[in-house]
């Protein structure tokens, strides 16, 4: 299974997350901010990063984009409770592969990763 690292300023949804991937498997480690992910990135770069859109100083947008340029490898989910079009375009022009909606369940969220593994492996 793919290393994850879920980058959420939302301590709760970090939890719940990370617990649900130690379920399905996965290696997972968390970041509470898009600073704290780069530093982790760093030392041992994810599979798959899993990344709230709003979160302070940086947002997900900027963290993707960031990840893209020096782990082109890494496929970026991006989670966000915004809907509109032009925040979706924003996320895939930055490179994100998948995109989901919250709140969203964990059957969309093993779906998301499902995709991103796929992704990774055709890369």
């Amino acid at each position: 299974m793919a290393y994850v690292l879920v980058v959420d300023d939302e301590e709760a949804i970090r939890r719940l997350l990370v617990r649900w991937l130690t379920g399905w498997g996965y290696e997972s480690k968390e970041a509470a901010n898009a600073d704290a992910a780069i530093d982790i990135m760093t030392v041992e770069p994810a599979e798959i990063m899993l990344c709230d859109v709003m979160m302070p100083v940086h947002d997900g947008i900027w963290l993707a984009e960031q990840v893209r340029s020096r782990w082109p490898r890494t496929a970026v989910i991006m989670a966000s409770s915004a809907q509109d079009m032009e925040t979706v375009m924003k996320m895939r022009k930055q490179g994100a592969v998948d995109y989901v909606t919250k709140p969203f369940g964990r059957e969309m969220l093993r779906q998301a990763l499902q995709r991103a593994s796929e992704k990774m492996q055709g890369s």
